[in-house]
């Protein structure tokens, strides 16, 4: 099996036609808008795959860092669906601080790309994404691969596995968070081997399994009625008395 740049064009075009019509049957912003961020991965990667394998050239660099500027925003569109399975109550109460923390995670991630290797140290080779020598989109297995140059600071993205898996079983949205890494990071570490391309693996059946849970009766499985965190998080702030002299 081999993907190709034409190929994910095409995926990018429909994701983006997708979420185009979603809009327009008056879905909320919650579900169209992360499906058009995820399906934005596959127009860059169609594009990286111009220049792919031709490690050092600035375009090359410069797709392969910009794929890493998504990667780290990725969290905050996550939660973003994900917070749309729970009750409307609970969305309303932490939505601003569910937010602010894939802010400071994105933050966290860019961080990443400092050269600043004697304060924060160098990634450890055999991690995701890890490079000692080189910043380069190249062929992997099937699909693409990236070597990046990143320093020691949140070694093997840990931030990011928490905010995109944790966060969202912790506000009750386990079902999805269940459903995206068994069709998302597990099924890509089962197509190959090469940790530096299952990211763009997952990235490529995201855009797929999002495509399906935001179309289909499948949404309706996903959503959560019940989850023990609930009721600290409704809980009512009970009204102050005003004294009576």
């Amino acid at each position: 099996m081999c993907w190709s740049g034409e190929a994910s064009a095409a995926i990018a075009l429909g994701g983006l036609t997708s979420a185009y019509i979603l809009k327009r049957k008056g879905e909320p912003k919650e579900i169209y808008i992360p499906t058009a961020y995820f399906v934005l991965m596959e127009g860059l990667q169609a594009l990286t795959y111009i220049v792919v394998g031709e490690c050092g050239t600035r375009f090359n660099t410069l797709f392969t860092h910009l794929a890493m500027v998504h990667i780290s925003f990725q969290p905050i569109f996550i939660n973003m669906l994900g917070m749309e399975f729970v009750d409307p109550g609970v969305k309303r109460r932490i939505k601003k601080y569910v937010y602010a923390f894939c802010g400071l995670v994105a933050v966290f991630c860019l961080m990443r790309l400092i050269p600043a290797y004697e304060l924060l140290g160098r990634c450890e080779t055999g991690g995701p994404l890890c490079s000692h020598v080189q910043t380069c989109a190249y062929r992997g297995q099937w699909h693409i691969g990236w070597d990046v140059l990143l320093n020691g600071f949140n070694e093997r993205w840990r931030w990011y596995v928490v905010s995109a898996f944790a966060l969202p079983v912790l506000y009750g949205s386990w079902k999805w968070s269940l459903y995206h890494y068994v069709v998302g990071p597990l099924a890509a570490s089962l197509t190959t081997s090469d940790v530096n391309e299952r990211p763009a693996v997952w990235c490529l059946f995201s855009t797929c399994i999002i495509a399906l849970l935001v179309n289909t009766r499948l949404r309706n499985y996903i959503h959560v009625r019940k989850w023990f965190t609930w009721k600290y998080l409704l809980a009512r702030t009970p009204t102050r008395m005003a004294s009576v002299d």
